[in-house]
Order: structure tokens, then sequence, then C-alpha cells
């Protein structure tokens, strides 16, 4: 397994959809999940709606949320987009689960996490607002960028 993130920039958004965190209002900020779009898909590429054990096929600019999952097949390539411009590249053969994104309102930091349950990744993200933070969970480690700082877990 290869982790990799590049601290790079792009511009483009996806657009966030409300809803409340009950630990963010109890700090006096309120949170939004937001969604990740399918920038490209090379291949045999299959996601997984959240609640659902059924595969579909992956289309260029399907929004992915929270508890989606991707797969790539042999020879197979996805590129997610974020909604403040980064991205993250899934290689052939990986199973990737979305994690949590979220955006604080009043900060406008952002949490993004994927879990990577096989495969490879490869992450350009623009630099993140204080408090901000980017992670990759792996089944045997955790990587993760805080604002500017990297971590190896």
């Amino acid at each position: 397994m290869v982790f990799l993130a590049l601290v790079a920039g792009c511009d483009n958004g996806c657009g966030p959809a409300p809803v409340a965190d009950a630990a963010a209002e109890d700090a006096g900020e309120q949170e939004i999940v937001v969604s990740a779009r399918l920038l490209a898909a090379e291949g045999k590429v299959a996601v997984r709606r959240s609640q659902t054990e059924e595969w579909i096929p992956a289309a260029a600019g399907m929004a992915l949320q929270v508890d989606d999952s991707l797969r790539t097949q042999r020879d197979a390539f996805a590129t997610l987009q974020f909604e403040e411009g980064g991205t993250l590249r899934v290689g052939p053969e990986s199973l990737v689960r979305i994690t949590d994104l979220r955006l604080q309102v009043r900060s406008q930091a952002r949490r993004s996490t994927f879990t990577v349950e096989e495969g490879r990744v490869e992450a350009e993200l623009l630099p993140l607002k204080p408090a901000g933070e980017f992670r990759i969970r792996t089944p045997s480690a955790e990587a993760s960028l805080n604002h500017r700082e990297v971590a190896f877990q």
C-alpha cells in the first residue's frame, strides 16, 4: 500500500449539503456534510452507495457521499474531486470508502477521511485552513495532514 500526499492547487467546487453535527454545535461551530465528485473514471469502476449492497457502474460527474465506496478493477482508475478543489486518485484494483467529509461553517475548515481497504491512492490537496484535516486510513496505518503537518501512524 502506498500513500502519497502532494500539496497543490485547484479551484472548483461541488456544493455542500447541510447536516448539523451535535459535537460541533456544542463547540459553537456548525458543520455540514459535503460531497466529492467523480472527476474521471477509466476502465471498470463501480460505486456502492451507503446502506446498499449493490455495486453500480461509476460515471464522471457522479456525486459521492459519506459511507459510499468506490472500487476499481484491474487496469482501471478513478479521480475524485473535493469541493475545495483537491483530488484523490484511486489506482487499479483498489477499494476505498468515504469515511468523513465535513465543513465547519464559520471557520471554513474541512475534515476529509478516506478508508483504503485495498489498493493505492494519491492525493493532491489545497493548503488546509487552521483546524482543517485530511486523513487516509488503511487496515494497518493512518496518514493525516493537519493544516501544515503530516503524520503517519
